[in-house]
Order: C-alpha cells, then sequence, then structure tokens
C-alpha cells in the first residue's frame, strides 16, 4: 500500500513550503533533523516517512538523500545528537579524588540534566530496547562507554566497603532506571498522582527523591 502521509491524514499543514528551502542550504540540515526528532519518538522508525519529515520541515523530498543519503543515516545521526554527549559527561564524574557515592550522586544529577535537556530521549531509548534486536549504533556506543565507567566507580566503593555486595553493571542498570524511568513516565505520574515533573520545582524534588533512593540501595550498612 502506498504510504500516505500523516499530514494529509490529519489534515494538518506543513510548517513550510517545500520551495522555501534551499536543497543545499546550511539550516536546511537542522531542519530536517528537527523535524524528523518527534515524528520517529512517537511513531518509530517504520512509522515515520521520509515524506512525513520533509513535509514537517518544509523541505523539498530530495533533501533527505543531499544532506543524510537515507532515511537510516537520518535516523542514526539524531540518536548520536540526543545520546552521544552523555557517555563523555558520564565519563568525567568517575574522575577525581571524590567518594564513590558521590561520583554516582553527581551522575544521576548529570543524567537527569541530560534527560531534562532531552525529553524524549527515554522514548527513543525504550523503543530500541523493546524491539528485542541489538539496538541502534549510538546507544550502543553511549552504553558501552557508561556502564563501564559507572560499574567501575561502583566496584571501587565495593573494594572501599562503602557500596554493598553486588553484581556493579546491574547495580549501574538499576541506578540508571531511575532518572530514565520517571521521565518515561512522567505523562501518567501528572495525571494520575498530580506530580508534574515540568515544573521546575517538582524536577528538582524528583531528583532529590531518585538520588536518596540510589544512595540508600548502594549504601553499605
Amino acid at each position: 500500500m502506498k504510504h500516505q502521509s500523516r499530514y494529509r491524514k490529519t489534515g494538518a499543514p506543513p510548517s513550510r513550503r517545500p520551495e522555501a528551502a534551499s536543497l543545499g542550504d546550511a539550516s536546511t540540515r537542522n531542519r530536517i533533523l528537527a523535524a524528523a526528532r518527534p515524528l520517529f519518538a512517537e511513531y518509530g522508525f517504520n512509522g515515520t516517512s521520509v515524506r512525513d519529515i520533509t513535509s514537517a520541515a518544509g523541505v523539498n523530498l530530495s533533501a533527505v538523500g543531499y544532506h543524510f543519503v537515507t532515511k537510516e543515516l537520518l535516523y542514526l545521526a539524531l540518536l548520536q545528537e540526543i545520546v552521544g554527549p552523555l557517555a563523555p559527561r558520564i565519563e568525567w564524574f568517575t574522575r577525581g579524588d571524590v567518594a564513590p557515592l558521590d561520583k554516582i550522586e553527581r551522575i544521576v544529577r548529570a543524567v537527569f540534566d541530560h534527560i531534562r535537556a532531552n525529553p524524549d530521549m527515554p522514548a527513543f531509548m525504550v523503543r530500541e530496547m523493546a524491539s528485542g534486536r541489538t539496538p541502534s549504533g549510538p546507544i550502543v556506543q553511549a552504553m558501552g562507554r557508561a556502564l563501564p565507567a559507572m560499574a567501575g566507580v561502583i566496584a571501587a566503593g565495593q573494594q572501599q566497603g562503602a557500596i554493598r555486595a553486588g553484581d556493579p553493571i546491574l547495580l549501574t542498570l538499576s541506578t540508571l532506571a531511575q532518572p530514565v524511568y520517571l521521565y518515561l513516565t512522567r505523562g501518567a505520574v501528572a495525571a494520575v498522582a498530580g506530580v508534574d515533573a515540568n515544573d521546575p520545582a517538582v524536577h528538582a524534588r524528583i531528583v532529590e527523591h531518585a538520588v536518596t533512593v540510589v544512595r540508600a540501595a548502594l549504601e553499605q550498612r
């Protein structure tokens, strides 16, 4: 069946007319990324067509091929933009002469900051994980750097007697699950419990709660 643009189905007009954008214009690439991001987040890779993206971006249909070659490479570039900066940020917080639990707390706060700046990141990650297939390259690369770095901090804390026994990788995954889960479920939590993560004061309270839970779960008693 021939794909029908969701813009024609919903009647929502494109944000710009295709002829308004020059194919080689540097800003065209950014418009494509900005338009593709909410579409991929909501409908996934298979549920989003190149025509959907170019209609939302207001660019010529050939612009995706010009700037990214394929839809898959566009998707990978977008994932890299979303998750790529997180791994080096986590690695940075694992360094220095700071107690292991304090390092983990700083990492949790940094992850919250990153997700708040990229609130669609949990949706992308969950879609990738739920597929049952190996996640896309940018996520594998980010996790491949972040998980060992954090697990190393936890293992060091275990050796010092500050962090309880357990598999450092599994403890790392449980720690990272806090910010990811709390942001992924923020819509339902706001509707059911009235806890609105978009409110800066509530967001700060959520971060403090998560830090307290993580420290209590990891601390050797």
